[in-house]
């Protein structure tokens, strides 16, 4: 037990530290689709409906063309869309996907100007992670395919095929307390029951002769079937573009407020390896002995004002004081549309009426029924030394509860999805004043050298801000405009309310 933990009482503790143990959280993370055209896309189309597409995109990409500090221009002539934000900017996605109408942080409706053969898609659509967990798969699916019967509508395209292109299922788990040693390649390779042949591994080495197992690999990315079992905390830490699933994984239990706290100081810094550093921090906030948050102030003082700081001593002293924190863990299976396409579904008489989405949603509603393939027969963890026959041996704990876990839904009932996505929002202000902050005394230096006097580590601002030419003021003005296209409307329409 950690110093900090019998210091506080009982409610202090269940406050902190509370979390569910062994807990799965499952869903779809990416999700890409494919829309297919009547019209003639071969190069030399004769098609006036395609040569009207392609002049309307042509325009779009000359207006990027004609402004070279600007690559994302507004969309606003496609019908039935008023109360949606698009954006065009010009792409390269597999080498003939060379436009992209976007809502940002949403999706990407990728369009191919002409196509090889009538069997080639015209179009691929992207759902990112963000719609998905925020407001469900099949809402995400309906809201992107607005956009593509808007674009066929305004010029009289025929959609001939939906089909899915590419489905990442994920489950999110706190069960392993050391995936170092689960992971470890003989524990592996006793456990796993699969056709794959080899694997991958990625290891860090840590403080104290320690190492973190980052990701394990099977089979190759462009393959029918690629699984990772990675770590997800240190994903969103570092990559620094979906601090809602700290918020989602606090209100589902999977971590506790102290684990938050860390997560959400390291997410502000973009860097996993403050992670000890963080926890001192927790110490010296909430903690009583003060000659422990003397060294605490010391290590902190070392590293952010000097640069450099002991990490063994860090780790040591960060064991003692407060618990490690809760790892993460994510179990993805990317499943193409060469596997699925393969897939026997039952056909629900609902999706009858749907249309050309019956697809789409016969492989939604089945999703229980894939995942139950994925994870049996595509791969699986089993019991090392329980029969000689290792296909005939039962599944470890770990991946019984996987398998038994059923898919996120972030419309059950209380769910504040409101709160997560401010969260996000406030994560990402934090993240940006903190870059404003580092950015402005850089520039002090650079600007006045390291012998200036100033009253505090900002005294030079409204200093440099007279330094700004009328070009300056101009392409911050270019920025801002276009930043403000990046960014989801509906997130971003009033100001944020900071907690001091």
């Amino acid at each position: 037990m950690a110093l900090i933990e019998t210091e506080f009482d009982t409610e202090k503790n269940n406050y902190w530290f509370y979390k569910k143990e062994k807990k799965f959280l499952h869903s779809i993370d990416t999700f890409y689709y494919t829309v297919t055209f009547a019209n003639d896309f071969s190069k030399d189309t004769s098609d006036p409906n395609v040569k009207e597409l392609r002049n309307w995109l042509h325009e779009f990409n000359m207006l990027v063309c004609e402004n070279l500090q600007d690559n994302i221009i507004p969309v606003n002539d496609l019908p039935d869309l008023n109360d949606v934000t698009l954006n065009y900017t010009p792409c390269n996605f597999n080498g003939m996907y060379t436009h992209d109408l976007q809502v940002p942080e949403y999706f990407d409706v990728l369009i191919a100007e002409s196509v090889p053969n009538e069997l080639t898609n015209n179009i691929t659509v992207q759902i990112r992670s963000k719609t998905l967990w925020l407001i469900g798969i099949t809402k995400s699916y309906e809201y992107s395919l607005r956009i593509v019967k808007s674009l066929a509508k305004r010029f009289h395209l025929q959609i001939t095929e939906i089909k899915e292109n590419r489905v990442d299922y994920c489950w999110h788990t706190n069960y392993l307390k050391n995936p170092e040693k689960f992971f470890r390649i003989d524990n592996f390779s006793a456990m796993q029951v699969s056709a794959f042949r080899d694997c991958q591994y990625h290891y860090k080495f840590n403080a104290n002769s320690e190492y973190e197992s980052d990701y394990v690999a099977l089979g190759r990315r462009n393959s029918k079937c690629f699984v990772r079992i990675y770590m997800k905390t240190k994903e969103v830490v570092e990559q620094g573009y979906k601090p809602w699933f700290l918020q989602i994984w606090l209100l589902d239990n999977l971590i506790s407020q102290y684990d938050y706290y860390v997560l959400s100081n390291l997410y502000v810094l973009r860097n996993w390896d403050c992670l000890n550093l963080m926890r001192l921090q927790f110490y010296y906030d909430y903690g009583t002995d003060e000659d422990y948050k003397k060294q605490c102030l010391a290590y902190l003082k070392s590293y952010f004002k000097e640069g450099s700081v002991n990490r063994d001593s860090v780790a040591n002293l960060a064991d003692i004081l407060t618990p490690r924190i809760t790892i993460i863990m994510n179990n993805e299976f990317q499943v193409m549309r060469k596997m699925s396409k393969t897939f026997c579904l039952i056909e629900h008489p609902k999706n009858e009426k749907l249309g050309l989405s019956k697809r789409i949603y016969d492989v939604l509603d089945n999703t229980a029924m894939i995942t139950d393939y994925l994870t049996h027969y595509t791969l699986r963890l089993v019991e090392p030394n329980s029969d000689k026959n290792k296909s005939r041996r039962d599944y470890i704990e770990y991946w019984r509860r996987l398998r038994s876990t059923k898919i996120f839904d972030p419309f059950k009932k209380d769910y504040p999805n409101r709160l997560v996505r401010d969260y996000s929002r406030e994560s990402n202000w934090d993240l940006m004043k903190s870059r404003f902050v580092h950015s402005a005394v850089n520039f002090s230096l650079y600007s006045f050298g390291i012998n200036h006097q100033a009253k505090n580590a900002l005294g030079d601002v409204s200093e440099l801000l007279g330094m700004l030419n009328d070009n300056d003021i101009h392409n911050a003005n270019m920025y801002r405009y276009k930043r403000s296209k990046q960014l989801y409307p509906s997130d971003f329409k009033d100001k944020l309310e900071v907690k001091q």
